[in-house]
């Protein structure tokens, strides 16, 4: 097998794998966001101590700010990662030889393969966005 293809395979395989862990990330991070947002939204007012309403407050009101922020930072180093997977992509199409067997899918099934990296994130946006919108109505 040609060297240079088998090297970009591992690029690929080292991609896939960071996109796969900022991904879980992600999950995670909007997971705890978002009980944490439940959990300050839903507590008695008898439990308050007056001396914690305001950071109550700066806390509800910060959460869907940090969810949002986190998504972004998190979007962009996905999409990072997918733009690296497209010069590899290019690259081992370029150096690859009749005979060398494919290093990647076609280009329908990378794109299916991929739409958790823009739509998880997107869901997650979305969700802040209106949970933003909502507490700055009420």
């Amino acid at each position: 097998m040609n060297e240079k293809i088998h090297f970009i395979r591992s690029r690929i395989e080292h991609e896939d794998n960071l996109i796969n862990q900022r991904l879980s990330a992600l999950v995670g991070s909007q997971s705890f966001l978002l009980t944490a947002f439940a959990i300050s939204l839903n507590a008695p007012k008898e439990f308050f101590s007056p001396r914690y309403e305001p950071v109550h407050r700066v806390l509800t009101r910060m959460l869907p700010v940090a969810g949002m922020a986190s998504v972004a930072v998190l979007l962009l180093t996905m999409l990072g990662a997918v733009f690296a997977l497209r010069t590899l992509h290019k690259l081992a199409d370029s150096l690859a030889a009749p005979d060398d067997p494919p290093v990647h899918s076609g280009s329908f099934v990378r794109l299916l393969g991929q739409s958790a990296v823009i739509g998880v994130p997107l869901i997650f946006l979305t969700l802040w966005i209106a949970l933003s919108y909502a507490m700055n109505r009420s």
